[in-house]
C-alpha cells in the first residue's frame, strides 16, 4: 500500500512518495538539507537562520577571496564539499575554506585559499549544525547574527546561536522571528514537533509559531485543549518536505493491552482552539496489505477537535478515515490535498474545504461519512474543489451518512469520472441518504450531473451555503475574508479572446518556492500552478526576466516575497496573476534609460487576461511595468511603483485593440511614463495617486481612448495630456502643487459599458493608498 500525494507531481519537486512502513523505517529521518557526512557530495552550505548560502564574494577564484552569505543561486562558488580530511572545498575543488593568517581569535576572517591540507583548513561538524575549526576551536559565524545579503562570515567563539547553524543542501525558508524551530537534524531548538508543542505555555493568549524544517517526523503528535493559538509552519519548498507520520490503526495492539481504536490511531490529535497549519503533510502510513488479518483498518492521519482551525496548503494522507472532524471542530481548509479511499473525510464537526483536492486511491469507496447532529445546520462544504482519483470509473460515492441527518454540500467543484454519476450518495447502515442533507450546486466534470438521486440547491438556497455562512457560528468567525478580493475587477475580469476572465493558476496545485530554480521550473510549466514565493529570491544573471507561462498565479507569502535583481516576462501567454510581490532592483546608474539591457520588473508582450495586484515595483533597469504588443484585458491595481525613471509604458504597436484598467496605484518619485498610453482602445485610469513626478504624468498617445477620473496628482509636472489623435476624458481629479499640461478632449468611452466599479474620493487617496498599496500580510 502506498499513500499517494498530489498527482500529477510538479516537475523536479522534492517528492519522494510516502510508502509503506518498511520504507519509512529504512529511511529513518530523511531531511532535505540535512548535514552531510564526511566525503559527501557537493552541495550548497546554507545559513539556517537566513536561508542564504555561503558565498565567495564576486565568485573570485584567486586565493584570498572573502566569504559572505548571499541568496542561493546554484553558482559554483556556492557549492561546497566536506572531505574526509575535514576540508571545505569549493570552486570545483580548487579552493578551500581557510582561517586567514592561521588566526585563532574571535573575528578572524574566513577566506578561500589553495587547498594545502593544513589544520587551519580543517573543520568538523559540531552540535546543533555548527562548523568548528580544528585549529582554532572557533565556529563559522555570520557576523553579528545578521541576515542581509553580503554579511561577512568569520570565526567566533562557539555559542550555539542561530548565526552559527549551517546545513548542506536545499535551503529551507527562514523561520519567522520568535518562532520555536524544529529540525530533525539538530539545527533547531527541538528535534521533534511534540517537544515544541510541550514547550508552549499553557493557555497562551498569543499565537506561538512552531517552524518545522524539512524532514520526516515519525511518531504521534498531540496538541491538547490547553494549548490554543499554535501554528505549525512547514519551512520546505512544498508540503511534501515536512512530513509528520505514524502507522497505527484501530486494530493495532497497544503496549499495555487492548487496541488503539479509531480515535487512538491518529497520527496527529489536535484539540487546542485556533490551531493553524501551513505547508506540511500529516500522514498515516498503516500498511493494510501487510496487516490483512488485523481487524480494524481505520487509520486516522488527523483527528481535529479544534474550534476556529485554519489549515492552508496542508496534505493529509491515509486510506480509511484519513481526516476526522470532531463535533467540537469548526475548521477552514484551503488549497489542501486529502487522499484516501473509505470515509476519508468523516465526523460531526463543521468544515469548509476551499479549493482543495480530494484524491480517491486505487479502489472505489466513499469520500465522506458525515455525522452532523440534526440540531446543527452546517456540516461539510466542498467549495470550488477537485475530486480526482485513480479508482475505476463510477466506483466512488460522494458520501454516506454516518448519522441520520448528516449534512454535506458539494458546490462549484470538478468531479472526476470515478464518482458514481447515477447514484453519488448511498446509505450507511440504517441511516439513509434520502434522510440526510446532501446537496450539490453547479458542479462540473465527468462525475457531475443532475437527476432524481442528485438533489441540487437553487440559486436562492445556495446563498445560504457559502464558506462564510458555514463558519460564522455565534462569534462571526470568518477566516475566508482577508479584506482583499481574490479575483480581479476591471478588464481582467471581462470575457474575450476565448476566456471568461482571469483566474491564473486556480485549480492547479499550490507550491511554495524559495529559490530561483524552483520558481523558473513551476513558472514555465505547461499546466496551471499557484506559486507562492517565500522570502527573497535573488535572480542570476543580474536583470534576468523569468518567463511565465499561461495559467499561473505567482503570489508572495505575507510581505516577504521578493524577486530581487530580476523580473518577470509574460510573452504570448494568457491568464496570469501576479500578486503581493516586491520586484526590481535591476537599476544600473550607468544606464539610467535602460538602453543597454531592458531589465523590466514586469514585461508583457502579446499577453491577455493578466491581473497585476498589490506589488511593489522599484528601481528596474528599464521600465517598472511594460505592456506591449497588443497586451489586453489587463487590470493593474493597488501597486506601488517608485524610485525610477520610467514607471509604466503601454503600446509598442500600431493596432488599437488593447483594453486596460489601472486603478488604486501609488506612483511616486518617478520621471516619465506614469503611464504613457499609446494606441490603447480603452484605457481606464481611476483612483491612482501620482506623487513627485518630474517629467510628465498620464499621457495618451496615438489612437488611445482614455478615461482619467478621480485621480490625485501631487507635485506632478504635466499631470495629464494627449498627443496625436488620442482622446482623453478627465473628471473628478485633484491636482495639487502641480504645474504644466492638463489637457483633455473627446468622449473616449464609457467604462460602465464593460464593468461596474466604485470610485473613492480623489482627496482621500494620499491617506488611503499609503497603507493599501504594495504587498499585504493578509493576502494569500
Amino acid at each position: 500500500m502506498r499513500l499517494q500525494r498530489r498527482n500529477p507531481r510538479p516537475p523536479g519537486k522534492h517528492t519522494a512518495r510516502l510508502a509503506v512502513a518498511a520504507t519509512f523505517a529504512a529511511t529513518a529521518v530523511a531531511v532535505v538539507g540535512a548535514p552531510l557526512p564526511a566525503a559527501a557530495a557537493v552541495a550548497p552550505l546554507v545559513a539556517t537562520q537566513s536561508g542564504k548560502c555561503l558565498d565567495v564574494v564576486g565568485g573570485i577564484s584567486d586565493p584570498g577571496a572573502p566569504l559572505q552569505i548571499w541568496g542561493c543561486s546554484g553558482a559554483a562558488w556556492q557549492q561546497w564539499e566536506l572531505t574526509g580530511a575535514g576540508e571545505l572545498r569549493t570552486l570545483g575543488g580548487t579552493r578551500c575554506l581557510d582561517a586567514e593568517g592561521w588566526g585563532t581569535a574571535s573575528g578572524t576572517r574566513l577566506i578561500t585559499w589553495t587547498c594545502t591540507g593544513a589544520v587551519n583548513q580543517q573543520f568538523t561538524r559540531g552540535a546543533g549544525g555548527t562548523l568548528v575549526g580544528r585549529h582554532s576551536g572557533l565556529c563559522v559565524d555570520v557576523k553579528d547574527g545578521a541576515t542581509a545579503h553580503g554579511t561577512p562570515v568569520r570565526l567566533w567563539t562557539c555559542n550555539g546561536a542561530p548565526a552559527q547553524q549551517w546545513q548542506f543542501g536545499t535551503p529551507s525558508a527562514p523561520a519567522p522571528a520568535g518562532s520555536l524551530v524544529v529540525a530533525a537534524d539538530g539545527t533547531g531548538r527541538y528535534r521533534t514537533v511534540q517537544q515544541a508543542v510541550d514547550a508552549v505555555p499553557v493557555d497562551s493568549p498569543s499565537r506561538v509559531v512552531i517552524a518545522v524544517r524539512p524532514g520526516t517526523y515519525r511518531g504521534a503528535l498531540t496538541v491538547p485543549s490547553n494549548k490554543p493559538n499554535i501554528t505549525l509552519l512547514g519551512l520546505g519548498d512544498s508540503p511534501d518536505d515536512v512530513v509528520i507520520v505514524d502507522d497505527r490503526a484501530a486494530g493495532t495492539p497497544k503496549p499495555g493491552g487492548g487496541t488503539y481504536g479509531t480515535g487512538g490511531s491518529a497520527t496527529a490529535t489536535v484539540s487546542g482552539r485556533d490551531f493553524h497549519a501551513d505547508n506540511l503533510t500529516i500522514a498515516n502510513d498503516f500498511d493494510e496489505a501487510a496487516n490483512a488479518g488485523l481487524p480494524g483498518h481505520q487509520a486516522v492521519a488527523l483527528s481535529l477537535g479544534s474550534d476556529r482551525a485554519v489549515l492552508d496548503d496542508v496534505h493529509l494522507l491515509g486510506n480509511q478515515d484519513t481526516l476526522y472532524v470532531a463535533d467540537s471542530a469548526r475548521a477552514y481548509f484551503s488549497d489542501c490535498y486529502i487522499a484516501g479511499d473509505v470515509d476519508y473525510v468523516f465526523g460531526g464537526g463543521t468544515a469548509v474545504f476551499d479549493r482543495c483536492e480530494l484524491r480517491q486511491l486505487v479502489r472505489g469507496g466513499y469520500t465522506t461519512a458525515a455525522s452532523t447532529p440534526t440540531t446543527r445546520r452546517y456540516g461539510f462544504l466542498f467549495h470550488r474543489s477537485r475530486f480526482t482519483g485513480t479508482a475505476p470509473a463510477a466506483s466512488t460515492h460522494l458520501g454516506r451518512p454516518w448519522r441520520q441527518g448528516a449534512q454535506v454540500v458539494v458546490r462549484e467543484s470538478a468531479l472526476g469520472a470515478h464518482i458514481k454519476g447515477a447514484q453519488p450518495w448511498t446509505d450507511m447502515g440504517t441511516a439513509t441518504w434520502q434522510n440526510a442533507r446532501f446537496r450539490e450546486f453547479r458542479n462540473t466534470g465527468p462525475g457531475a450531473g443532475t437527476g432524481p438521486n442528485r438533489p441540487q440547491l437553487s440559486d436562492a438556497e445556495a446563498a445560504g451555503y457559502t464558506p462564510q455562512r458555514y463558519l460564522a457560528g455565534g462569534d462571526g468567525w470568518n477566516p475566508v475574508s482577508t479584506g482583499w478580493p481574490s479575483t480581479p475587477d476591471g478588464f481582467a475580469a471581462v470575457a474575450g479572446l476565448g476566456l471568461s476572465g482571469t483566474t491564473g493558476g486556480q485549480g492547479g496545485p499550490t507550491v511554495t518556492v524559495t529559490d530561483q530554480a524552483s520558481l523558473e521550473r513551476y513558472a514555465a510549466a505547461a499546466t496551471p500552478y499557484v506559486i507562492r514565493v517565500a522570502g527573497r529570491i535573488t535572480v542570476q544573471p543580474f536583470g534576468k526576466e523569468i518567463p511565465v507561462a499561461s495559467d499561473k498565479t505567482i503570489i508572495g507569502v505575507g510581505t516577504t516575497g521578493e524577486i530581487f535583481q530580476g523580473g518577470l516576462q509574460l510573452k504570448d501567454v494568457r491568464n496570469v496573476v501576479i500578486r503581493n510581490l516586491t520586484i526590481g532592483n535591476t537599476y544600473d546608474p550607468n544606464d539610467p534609460d535602460g538602453k543597454c539591457c531592458d531589465h523590466d520588473a514586469i514585461q508583457m508582450d502579446g499577453a491577455h487576461h493578466v491581473w497585476i495586484d498589490h506589488n511593489r515595483l522599484t528601481r528596474a533597469g528599464d521600465g517598472l511595468l511594460d505592456s506591449r504588443l497588443d497586451t489586453s484585458f489587463v487590470t493593474v491595481s493597488y501597486n506601488e511603483l517608485s524610485n525610477h525613471n520610467k514607471a509604466f509604458g503601454i503600446g509598442w504597436t500600431s493596432n488599437v485593440t488593447a483594453q486596460l484598467t489601472i486603478h488604486h496605484n501609488w506612483i511616486r518619485s518617478t520621471n516619465q511614463r506614469n503611464p504613457s498610453v499609446d494606441n490603447v482602445a480603452r484605457a481606464h485610469l481611476y483612483n491612482n495617486l501620482l506623487q513627485d513626478v518630474t517629467s510628465y504624468g498620464i499621457r495618451a498617445r496615438g489612437g488611445t481612448r482614455a478615461v482619467v477620473e478621480n485621480n490625485h496628482f501631487l507635485r506632478v509636472a504635466n499631470p495629464y495630456s494627449y498627443q496625436d489623435t488620442a482622446e482623453l476624458v478627465q473628471r473628478g481629479n485633484v491636482v495639487a502643487s502641480s504645474t504644466g499640461s492638463q489637457t483633455s478632449r473627446g468622449t473616449a468611452f464609457d467604462p460602465r459599458a464593460s464593468y461596474s466599479y466604485a470610485l473613492d474620493a480623489a482627496s482621500d487617496l494620499p491617506n488611503l493608498l499609503a497603507t493599501r498599496t504594495g504587498p499585504q500580510a493578509d493576502i494569500r
